[in-house]
């Protein structure tokens, strides 16, 4: 996160897809969105998505975040 513009979501995705490390799991608004309308019912910080979702899921998500944003799509969630 030392370069310009790269912030945690980035720095997450670089990890989930370019290095396979499938236990991160990157929250972005469309993340927020699908978790908080699934597992909160109300405004969350990114972070304690984050933090919900990597014990929750723990090696694998990964995986399922590439689901949840799936799940998301298809259901128009917003």
């Amino acid at each position: 996160m030392t370069i310009h513009g790269v912030g945690e979501k980035v720095a997450n995705c670089v990890l989930l897809f370019g290095l396979g490390r499938t236990d991160v799991f990157p929250v972005d608004v469309w993340m927020k969105r699908v978790c908080e309308y699934l597992y909160f019912g109300e405004d969350t910080p990114k972070s304690e998505i984050e933090h919900f979702a990597t014990e929750k899921f723990g090696d694998v998500a990964g995986y399922a975040q590439q689901y949840l944003f799936i799940y998301g799509q298809e259901h128009k969630i917003r």
